[in-house]
């Protein structure tokens, strides 16, 4: 059964409930996972900083500080490709199903790539953001979170910004997000948890143990949630359909 963390809670069962998430050591997998986890691939790299699905191909930004992004095999998980950017290391990754969209940790700027073994770039868009987090396109827009804020703004198609929506309660390690099943689902790299936000508000009405210690990037194919561990490397295939 999915572990609710809602206000009628007392602490001591909220605490009981992050220390049954917490199982296990940093550098291992937890014993206790709310999903059914379908498959589980040994990360490329020094691990993931956030991952992407498109194309049929999983994306994976890696966080070795230099700009590397892999495309994997998202059944077998072997790197099919690699290639570094000219901009610097990557803190979010997105797709909207034609193009692979990357934002530079160290300016905020999203890049936009062909879906392509060269990744060649084909546009760049400033956001203005210090600290993103956290990237995900849904029905034609784009939502970017910025850590400093605690905020996913939001973006058209040719990143005109638009409104922001402050996200609650306070998401101090938010690390990937993804938008599927008309709900924004987010990793949280701290605590171990995956965040499932309510329908039409940007408060958090399910929280979701997972296997990986330190959440890192999440990807949705139509039918898996995939899951980046930063600590242990691994990137885990999850079965979600037990979620509203």
């Amino acid at each position: 059964m999915p572990y609710l963390l809602r206000s009628r809670l007392t602490l001591a069962a909220a605490a009981a409930l992050f220390w049954a998430c917490a199982e296990g050591g940093p550098l291992v997998e937890k014993r206790t996972s709310d999903f059914p986890i379908i498959d589980r691939y040994r990360a490329p790299g020094k691990g993931p900083v956030d991952l992407a699905y498109g194309a049929g191909s999983l994306w994976l930004a890696n966080a070795d500080g230099a700009g590397s992004i892999y495309r994997l095999n998202p059944t077998t998980g072997d790197v099919l490709s690699s290639v570094g950017t000219d901009y610097g290391p990557p803190a979010a990754l997105c797709s909207d199903g034609a193009y692979l969209y990357v934002t530079a940790a160290d300016t905020g700027v999203v890049h936009k790539h062909t879906l392509g073994a060269r990744l060649d770039e084909v546009a760049s868009f400033p956001t203005a953001l210090a600290n993103v987090r956290a990237m995900f396109y849904d029905a034609g827009k784009f939502y970017v979170f910025d850590q400093d804020t605690e905020a996913f703004y939001e973006f058209d198609g040719d990143f005109t910004p638009g409104p922001s929506h402050a996200v609650s309660p306070t998401p101090q390690w938010l690390r990937g997000a993804a938008h599927f099943k008309g709900r924004t689902w987010a990793a949280d790299n701290r605590d171990g948890w995956i965040n499932l936000y309510g329908a039409n508000n940007w408060n958090v009405a399910t929280k979701y143990c997972t296997p990986g210690w330190h959440p890192a990037g999440l990807a949705w194919d139509g039918a898996y949630l995939y899951l980046g561990d930063s600590a242990a490397r691994l990137i885990y295939k999850l079965d979600v359909s037990s979620a509203p």
